[in-house]
């Protein structure tokens, strides 16, 4: 059995759990790896055989989504020639992690392909909604990266295709405290609005991290970091809260740790807005900004972070068994396939 293994590397949470899916890969399949987003800033451990240059998401300067640049910035024409040829067809699955250039080819070239994502999760019945206005949004999300059979990963499992979250074993075997000072990550802001929010902040030791940063500086009580793995569990592993956007890696390791969490959902991303609106009912801060206007509601987080535990239980085998079943049962029987949906 030969299988094509899709990342799509918007963010850091798809990269982050293939380093934990990929060794139940090699122990079952022989298996290729393709990327496509933009470059990534996490050691995969494992051979890419293409990193292609997808779709990718440009922010304003102030955390939310600049759909005119993306729009612009994005070759459409490239993405649709890299669909055409990719060679689906020399694999007998395609497992696609949101990644749409081989969701769209297999869908096109009738391979069996399954799909594994947060997003997945969102249009799920018993998960948590946002507000009316954003609901009918979702149905776009349905078809970034269609997929044959698809497997969920959310906050709570409201049924049998919904799976816990992938909690990378370096963040689930991490010792922790609370005397390292704020952890922040947001990387839809620049750094100088960071800088200029944090000074009005209680003076403790901040620790940011930007994607846009190649050297560590220090500037009064601030640490400004560059994206670096091991520094960065370091300092969420000490921190004594974490703000950052509602993306579903970074929030669910928060809340695995224990961690006083603030989430702030990047302005048009649709998926963060459920996740916000499920971590709210959790009982996590959530704000619209970081910004000035909420500097109220920030100071009195940093002075009374409020900490939630979820031991989320590690789903992966299970995860893999399911894929691999459903897998055999294609084989035999397209309808029993259709039937576990």
């Amino acid at each position: 059995m030969k299988v094509l293994y899709a990342i799509q590397t918007t963010g850091s949470g798809h990269i982050s759990r293939a380093k934990e899916f990929i060794p139940l890969l090699e122990r079952r399949f022989q298996f290729d790896v393709i990327l496509s987003g933009p470059p990534v800033q996490l050691d995969l451990g494992h051979p890419v055989k293409k990193h292609y240059r997808g779709l990718t998401l440009y922010t304003y300067k102030n955390g939310g989504i600049n759909w005119i640049k993306t729009l612009f910035k994005n070759n459409l024409w490239q993405l649709f020639r890299d669909i055409v040829k990719l060679r689906v067809q020399d694999y007998d699955l395609v497992i696609t992690d949101f990644e749409p250039i081989s969701a769209w080819a297999s869908l096109f070239k009738g391979v069996l392909c399954f799909g594994m994502s947060n997003q997945i999760s969102l249009w799920q019945k018993g998960v948590t909604k946002p507000k009316k206005k954003f609901r009918k949004n979702i149905n776009y999300l349905k078809w970034f990266a269609p997929a044959k059979k698809e497997y969920g990963l959310y906050y709570q499992k409201f049924n049998n295709r919904i799976f816990s979250p992938i909690i990378r074993s370096q963040v689930r075997t991490l010792k922790t405290s609370n005397d390292g000072g704020f952890v922040v990550y947001l990387p839809g802001y620049q750094e100088t609005l960071l800088l200029e929010m944090i000074k009005k902040l209680p003076l403790f030791e901040w620790h940011v991290f930007t994607p846009k940063r190649n050297t560590k500086d220090v500037v009064g009580n601030v640490h400004l970091h560059p994206i670096d793995e091991k520094i960065f569990l370091k300092h969420f592993a000490a921190a004594k809260g974490i703000i950052t956007n509602a993306g579903f890696s970074t929030t669910t390791e928060a809340l695995f740790l224990g961690k006083p969490l603030l989430a702030i959902p990047l302005k048009g991303q649709i998926e963060q807005k459920y996740n916000a609106a499920a971590l709210q009912k959790m009982g996590v801060v959530v704000l619209k900004r970081f910004s000035p206007k909420k500097l109220e509601e920030i100071h009195h987080w940093v002075e009374h972070p409020k900490s939630i535990h979820i031991p989320f239980e590690n789903d992966l085998v299970n995860l893999v068994d399911r894929m691999t079943l459903d897998f055999i049962k294609s084989q035999t029987d397209p309808k029993l396939l259709m039937d576990s949906q």
